[in-house]
């Protein structure tokens, strides 16, 4: 963050790694970090870029945990968008 800023796509890939590995036991953590990924993907990026493709797939896997609808709607989204 301190060389690349905040929304640089580094930056923002080393935000969805400590995510994943706050998924195993920080559910709460990894949760809020995969929508600030995703929100800031988003706005980097766009709705269809890849990586943001994939932030929104691995938000909706961190969901299919403890969230089926929620999980479910994401997986969809990301299906049609990647067509």
């Amino acid at each position: 963050k301190a060389v690349l800023g905040d929304s640089h796509p580094d930056t923002l890939a080393s935000l969805n790694n400590l995510a994943g590995l706050y998924s195993h036991r920080k559910y709460d953590k990894a949760e809020s970090l995969y929508v600030e990924c995703l929100e800031k993907r988003k706005a980097v990026l766009g709705d269809s870029h890849p990586d943001t493709l994939a932030s929104l797939n691995n938000l909706a896997g961190l969901y299919s945990h403890r969230k089926y609808d929620k999980a479910e709607s994401l997986y969809v989204e990301c299906l049609e968008k990647r067509k």
